[in-house]
């Protein structure tokens, strides 16, 4: 397909996907990984689903050098195509693998689920399960009303001594993905980044069984529906590919990735001054027993660093490094597709994205299209309102 006929097909698509679609009972469509992770500022999974569909073919290798939970890489998979996925975030790439590993065919997922619901049960009321909990848990205290506490520290329980692996991998993911809502803090990622803990009279007890067994059914309910939709070929791409490493947990720019070996490259970088992703993630470290400030000094665009003088600077400085790398991996021909931010001109970070954008020409890449795109209301994940973002734009580069 040559570009004419690329421009044509991504100019008939509303980027903005601000409409319901009816995919029907057969059809394959995205698999919207943020429906089983509450994960900031992600990709819809339209965005890149439609790009894989456009740019590339099945067996081309697709890559996601800022990975998150794993956007890009399942609808790579969805559709044959072989997915690579960088992230420094542990907590990110956890919700990867474990995704990654659920779309195995040869495991079954109702075996899974029904283990899964078991461990909820056995619950006594009348003990203290938080004694046993390790002094990273126990920075938990505080997050949720007692009782709710106590329960989750029952499930931790749980977690902790079991030895089936994938169901363990399974029980994680559905764990860290329910702390956020059985916590007493709702007012949004922000603050659960900045430390702020509920107040006493702010503390609600939640269903926390109820919780995890929605979230438990769910997940695995729609794994098994979008696996009944993967092509028959699906299953003998899947042990073709599953022998290699495919989700690293750090920067593209420390992997020492062959040459020219990627044919398409879809991302939406962190953008500057806008997202806390480690901290972010502040209860879900505490559960997995890891320190996040040990992976703060790695992430790109922190909006902790937002007051720091050299922010910008060193935003446009360590993006530029990871774009090199881009270039270098790409294949000559293949496909560079990122989202960026669309500030207003009153905005300092307007120019930096302007040169990071223009910058890609330096890295032997061609624009073959530019669209903007408005986030609809009801879609942004960002509630604070000097962060929220209104508009983005899609670049479409090709390397020469």
């Amino acid at each position: 397909m040559d570009n004419s006929e690329i421009k044509k097909k991504f100019n008939s698509i509303n980027w903005n996907f601000d409409f319901t679609i009816d995919y029907g009972r057969d059809t394959l469509h995205p698999f919207n990984c943020r429906k089983y992770y509450s994960y900031p500022a992600t990709f819809i999974p339209e965005i890149p689903y439609a790009m894989i569909e456009i740019l590339s073919q099945k067996g081309d290798v697709v890559l996601d050098p800022f990975g998150g939970i794993g956007t890009t890489f399942i609808q790579a998979l969805s559709l044959e195509r072989i997915p690579y996925s960088f992230d420094i975030n542990p907590v990110a790439t956890n919700v990867c693998k474990t995704l990654y590993r659920l779309f195995d065919p040869s495991i079954d997922k109702n075996i899974i689920r029904n283990k899964l619901l078991q461990l909820c049960e056995g619950y006594d009321e009348t003990r203290d399960y938080t004694m046993s909990l390790s002094e990273q848990r126990q920075e938990l205290r505080g997050w949720f009303a007692k009782k709710t506490f106590n329960e989750i520290s029952f499930l931790f329980y749980q977690y902790d001594h079991l030895q089936d692996q994938i169901i363990q991998n399974v029980m994680k993911l559905i764990l860290s993905s329910i702390l956020v809502k059985l916590s007493s803090q709702n007012k949004g990622w922000a603050y659960i980044a900045d430390n702020v803990r509920p107040k006493e009279d702010e503390l609600r007890e939640k269903h926390t069984f109820e919780q995890y067994t929605i979230s438990v059914k769910n997940l695995l309910s729609d794994v098994m529906n979008h696996e009944a939709r993967l092509s028959n070929s699906y299953a003998a791409f899947y042990y073709q590919i599953s022998h290699e490493p495919r989700i690293f947990e750090e920067s593209l720019v420390n992997v020492p990735m062959e040459a020219e070996t990627v044919d398409l490259v879809i991302t939406s970088p962190p953008y500057p001054r806008m997202i806390d992703y480690v901290k972010s993630q502040r209860l879900s470290f505490n559960f997995f027993n890891k320190n996040f400030t040990d992976y703060m000094g790695k992430e790109i665009g922190a909006r902790y660093r937002r007051s720091r003088r050299d922010c910008l600077p060193s935003y446009e400085q360590d993006i530029n490094q990871v774009n090199r790398q881009i270039s270098n991996v790409l294949k000559k021909g293949g496909y560079f597709c990122v989202v960026l931010p669309d500030y207003d001109a009153t905005d300092n970070r307007k120019n930096v994205i302007e040169r990071i954008v223009d910058g890609y020409t330096n890295f032997g890449m061609d624009k073959v299209l530019e669209i903007g795109r408005y986030i609809p209301s009801h879609k942004r994940t960002l509630s604070i309102q000097w962060a929220t973002l209104v508009n983005e734009r899609i670049y479409i580069f090709q390397k020469g």
